[in-house]
């Protein structure tokens, strides 16, 4: 999955909502370090996600997040996009 194959247009930036679960936002696991992970979106942001809810999380896996939470696992990445 490239980074332009991400769904959305919403990033780690995003102006929206982390009550109203008004986006999900697809990033990819840099490293991990106990239940958080560095993760990228699709424009280069990079914030720590909290990965309890969808452990086991490797390096390289797609997540779906939303307020800093991943809440789903989407796939994993096929190549490294930098």
């Amino acid at each position: 999955m490239g980074r332009g194959e991400l769904a959305g247009y919403c990033t780690l930036n995003h102006d929206g909502c982390v009550t109203c679960s008004d986006a999900g936002i697809p990033v990819w696991v840099i490293s991990l370090k106990g239940h958080d992970a560095l993760c990228e979106d699709a424009a280069g942001n990079q914030a720590e996600i909290a990965v309890e809810l969808v452990e086991p999380v490797e390096a390289g896996e797609v997540l779906l997040t939303h307020g800093g939470v991943a809440i789903g696992r989407v796939a994993a990445r096929e190549e490294d996009p930098r």
